[in-house]
């Protein structure tokens, strides 16, 4: 029996260092593998945006679309399986569909009013906004026979639109104009039928500029009641396309339109009035330089903040050649995300408009400064998130 004994306490040692044996092995692959699991998730969450697989809807400015065309084909060519589509459908629309939630991300020639920049951070938590390029508008016009420029100026304009000047002939357009005899001709103003950015600068401009504008308590935003279609002297075109055609079409009259519009279709343009230095000056890039370099930029805001207070900040300036309706297009995106893959493709679009998009820019619009465009870039890789976390420490 005590032999018996004995074997059994034998047993039961090497059963009980079997035990050991094994639980000590199992606590070391346990461990190994918790670490190779760890360390493969950590490193497989990060993000090629080369081979995202992602669309990313975007609308709204058709001041911004001949350029935002070029953008998207072009980065397409980096980026293939992040899909941009654009509709151009007016600031109005592009900024209601991205509170809608239909686009990722909403375009628009002024910035969010203030109180959809609120209803948009109500909705998404943030918002980033961010100028895109600079460009202005700029007036066509159909006159038969008429060689040179056309000069106007702001109360001519906006007794133009306000049904106040009504004939070619008037005597505030002879006067400024003595090189042409105008006939007795009824003016056709253009003007956009759908909410617009376009119309929102051009008549903020007239609400600064012009004591006719103000009489006639027409206001300004992305749409208002043209007093010329009660006249039915007023013509509605949808998008910068429309006002262009009917321009084009239609003898007598004249329009306001994005100025890359205007040199796409070898259009004439208006000379506007500058109020602040009382000069005569045609759109162009240099006239637009003038502007961009007289205001100090390092006031402008963070792409988290409301641009809105800053949407006339390039009109009227008192610069040298300075042409008088200049401004931004921007664009808007929410800035917090649990779509990882989203907030990614967003940012590096984003990006890609605001670094390599500025030297790709078409006739008519003026790359943002090169130091800002950066600042910029570099804000938005931390201010986008995604599940809490900046998404430029997302990106492998």
């Amino acid at each position: 029996m005590v032999g018996n004994g004995k074997t059994s306490l034998v047993v039961v040692g090497i059963i009980v260092v079997i035990a050991i044996v094994l639980v000590s092995a199992y606590f070391v692959m346990y461990k190994s593998h918790t670490t190779s699991t760890t360390t493969s998730t950590t490193t497989s969450s990060l993000i090629d945006p080369t081979k995202l697989s992602v669309t990313i809807k975007a609308g709204g400015s058709t001041w911004i679309n001949p350029q935002m065309q070029v953008w998207i084909r072009n980065f397409s060519s980096v980026y293939p399986g992040i899909l941009v589509t654009y509709d151009s459908v007016g600031s109005g629309t592009g900024v209601s569909r991205l509170l809608q939630g239909v686009y990722l991300i909403g375009a628009s020639d002024v910035p969010m009013p203030t109180q959809l920049y609120q209803n948009a951070t109500n909705i998404y938590g943030k918002i980033v906004t961010i100028p895109d390029s600079v460009g202005a508008v700029a007036f066509i016009y159909n006159i038969p026979g008429f060689n040179g420029t056309l000069n106007l100026t702001a109360n001519i304009l906006a007794g133009i639109y306000a049904g106040k000047i009504q004939y070619w002939d008037d005597p505030n357009i002879t006067a400024l104009n003595k090189n042409f005899q105008f006939p007795h001709e009824k003016i056709i103003a253009v003007h956009r039928s759908d909410g617009s950015g376009t119309t929102f600068t051009f008549t903020l401009w007239l609400t600064k500029s012009s004591e006719v504008w103000n009489s006639s308590g027409v206001g300004y935003g992305y749409t208002v009641n043209w007093p010329v279609d009660q006249l039915g002297t007023g013509l509605g075109g949808k998008g910068s396309e429309g006002v262009t055609a009917y321009v084009e079409q239609n003898q007598w009259s004249i329009g306001y339109v994005e100025l890359s519009y205007a040199i796409v279709n070898n259009l004439m343009v208006v000379a506007v009035q500058n109020p602040a230095t009382g000069k005569f000056i045609k759109p162009s890039a240099n006239s637009i330089i003038s502007a961009l370099n007289s205001v100090d930029l390092s006031k402008l805001p963070s792409v988290l903040s409301n641009w809105y207070p800053y949407a006339g900040i390039f009109m009227n300036l008192n610069a040298r050649n300075a042409y008088p309706i200049v401004g931004n297009s921007y664009l808007h995106a929410p800035a917090i995300y649990t779509n990882c893959n989203n907030a990614v493709a967003v940012y590096i679009f984003l990006k890609y408009i605001l670094i390599q998009g500025q030297n790709e820019l078409i006739k008519g619009y003026v790359p943002l400064p090169s130091q800002l465009a950066q600042s910029l870039a570099n804000e938005l890789g931390n201010d986008i998130t995604c599940n809490g976390q900046p998404v430029v420490s997302l990106i492998k």
